[in-house]
């Protein structure tokens, strides 16, 4: 189980700028990187258009997110996990989150309106330790 997430700043930074840029709605995208033991290791934030257009939820367009799981695999890297944002509610997971991420294994990212917080599911929604770097 992944227990901590190493992120640049460069990319704390552009998923901000997604948050701001993307209000009332949510934006997401994935986070491409590897997998050290129980650390993902953010290599490279990836914008992905929201194909549900919404302020409660989140889909990533099917076609990119191909597109990113490809680059990603070309280059010998995997895709860690998602980011999305909650630009009016805090970084906590929604109902819609929690019932989404029991179908996940990868880690979810996410930015609200109080900062960024990170969390996987393992019967049960679990923080992990989100590192700058």
């Amino acid at each position: 189980m992944i227990n901590e997430i190493k992120i640049s700043s460069r990319d704390i930074e552009l998923i901000q700028a997604e948050l701001e840029a993307n209000k009332p709605f949510e934006a997401c995208g994935v986070l491409i990187g590897t997998i050290i033991g129980s650390t993902a290791l953010v290599e490279k934030a990836l914008p992905v258009t929201n194909a549900k257009r919404t302020r409660r939820s989140f889909e990533l367009d099917p076609k990119e997110h191909y597109n990113a799981w490809n680059e990603a695999e070309k280059n010998g890297r995997e895709i860690v996990g998602v980011f999305h944002t909650h630009p009016v509610s805090s970084a906590v997971p929604s109902l819609w989150d929690r019932e989404t991420m029991q179908n996940e294994t990868s880690v979810w990212l996410i930015a609200g309106v109080d900062g960024m917080r990170a969390y996987v599911w393992e019967n049960g929604i679990i923080t992990v330790k989100l590192t700058e770097i």
